[in-house]
């Protein structure tokens, strides 16, 4: 139903501190994105259905037409875990980026990539090692989870009517 990606990554260019939450896009947000996703293999997912054997055209259009749907669920679930994680450990000061990240492009499933902290910021390191911020940070991700859920069952409420 949901895909969350979890991270700690480490910058070896630029500087970066705080939790982030990625979403899919052609073009990343920002530079050190770039530099992130081109770590991450590239592949178009579609519910395990093997497009290979299809047109490029033919294929694209199928995968754009199945994100019809899911992009803004995704972005609301974006929006959720923003929320919650602003108000129990804090977030990046740009909290919401995007970068074309492998596991964000399945085009039937909400994705995104939660990057909890930058291994290369001591204060982000020394949280990850923290069980209680750890813990913290569990919370907020499940409260975020039960809160997507309830607005995508209201959302759906809604087209039925």
């Amino acid at each position: 139903d949901v895909f969350l990606s979890l991270h700690a990554d480490a910058l070896s260019e630029g500087y970066a501190e705080g939790a982030a939450i990625y979403t899919l896009a052609e073009r990343a947000s920002d530079e050190a994105s770039i530099k992130l996703a081109e770590r991450h293999d590239r592949a178009d997912i579609l519910a395990g259905v093997d497009l290979s054997d299809h047109d490029d055209v033919i294929a694209s259009v199928l995968l754009d037409m199945a994100r019809t749907e899911t992009v803004p669920r995704t972005g609301r679930l974006a929006t959720a875990l923003v929320e919650r994680l602003d108000k129990s450990i804090g977030m990046h000061k740009r909290p919401r980026m995007e970068a074309g990240f492998s596991v964000l492009k399945s085009a039937d499933v909400p994705s995104v990539l939660l990057e909890l902290g930058f291994l290369s910021s001591a204060k982000d390191r020394a949280n990850l090692l923290d069980s209680d911020w750890r813990a913290t940070a569990a919370v907020a991700i499940k409260d975020a989870l039960m809160d997507w859920m309830s607005l995508e069952q209201q959302m759906s409420q809604k087209v039925r009517n």
